[in-house]
């Protein structure tokens, strides 16, 4: 049996999915159920999701379902390959006098030596990163 491809979520897309989902998020996470491939997101935007739970109103209320959704996911490190790529990428972007968030920097560094796809709606946030395979969860429904 052939290994599963795996798609790395970005916060946006994980966030429309706890909020309740829109349609394409709804049939995006149907494929992840079908076992049409793997679900990962980083540690990135574990802290993203995590953050917005601890900075909402109520966070007990949110800390269930988000553990619950979270524990589904396989979660990637920034590990020592990912570290290099983005010291690599931001120096590259500086020297252009180019800016990247640093959040979007280590998402996309860590995505890239994984060479994962990185399923987000904020495709311009990581277009500077050259050779970052990035989707749109409209775009990868509809192939």
């Amino acid at each position: 049996m052939a290994a599963l491809k795996r798609l790395c979520f970005d916060t946006d897309v994980l966030i429309d999915y706890f909020r309740g989902p829109s349609d394409t998020t709804k049939q995006l996470m149907k494929k992840v159920h079908e076992r049409k491939f793997l679900a990962c997101t980083t540690t990135i935007n574990s802290f993203e999701v995590w953050l917005g739970v601890y900075l909402a109103p109520k966070p007990e209320v949110l800390i269930g379902k988000t553990e619950e959704i979270m524990d589904q996911l396989e979660i990637i490190n920034f590990n020592y390959d990912a570290s290099v790529e983005a010291g690599r990428i931001l120096a590259t972007l500086r020297k252009k006098g180019q800016v990247i968030e640093i959040r979007d920097l280590f998402v996309g560094s860590i995505a890239k030596v994984s060479e994962i796809p990185l399923v987000t709606r904020n495709v311009k946030h990581y277009e500077r990163i050259l050779e970052l395979t990035t989707v749109t969860p409209e775009d990868f429904i509809e192939n």
